[in-house]
């Protein structure tokens, strides 16, 4: 019985001084200020076994991947490429502000590390406090996959064969920013030349 009331008052204790050190107000939440490495390595590891567990029944429907490709591409430079970035076009200013930093899709990383399974869920939930928004209140299932279908092959784009596809997209009706070349639609910082 000792031992269980020992148990107990610790916890207790424990989660009071969680609480008091909340309260406190001492942990920075500025974004311009990293999180401490352990916190970042418990936030990083209850990310990754979330995403990992809650995508594992996550299954692939049979789908006409051209008509998919064509949506997904106005999807992904209209909202994407502004955080994740595109071949030829770097991320929006506003994104070098968030933190934890989006992670840019042309670099590969991304897709070596996560399986389509995974990366399909967080399009579709998005991850809470990463700037990163849930899709699926807003994009049917055939959308999603065909963006996680071009989030794989982006980096294997050439910055002309992306830049192409634009500018046939905007010229067959696409609408808002992806009529623009990255020469003339972006601010100097937003493009860079191989």
């Amino acid at each position: 019985m000792k031992y269980v009331l020992g148990i107990v008052f610790t916890l207790a204790v424990l989660g009071v001084g969680v609480l008091l050190f909340a309260w406190s107000g001492i942990y920075n939440v500025a974004a311009t200020k990293p999180h401490w490495g352990i916190t970042l390595s418990l936030i990083e590891m209850l990310r990754d076994r979330s995403i990992s567990v809650r995508s594992d029944d996550v299954g692939e429907p049979d789908l006409d991947n051209a008509k998919l490709m064509e949506a997904a591409l106005t999807h992904y430079h209209e909202m994407c490429r502004l955080c994740h970035g595109a071949p030829d076009y770097q991320p929006e200013e506003f994104a070098k502000g968030l933190y934890p930093h989006p992670p840019n899709m042309t670099s590969g990383h991304v897709q070596e590390e996560r399986s389509r399974a995974e990366i399909y869920w967080i399009v579709k939930h998005g991850i809470k406090m990463a700037g990163m928004p849930a899709f699926g209140p807003t994009h049917s299932d055939p959308e999603l996959y065909g963006l996680v279908t071009l989030t794989m092959e982006i980096p294997q784009r050439t910055p002309e064969e992306y830049r192409r596809q634009v500018q046939k997209m905007s010229s067959e009706g696409g609408h808002g920013r992806g009529s623009e070349s990255p020469a003339h639609g972006e601010a100097d910082q937003g493009h860079h030349s191989h």
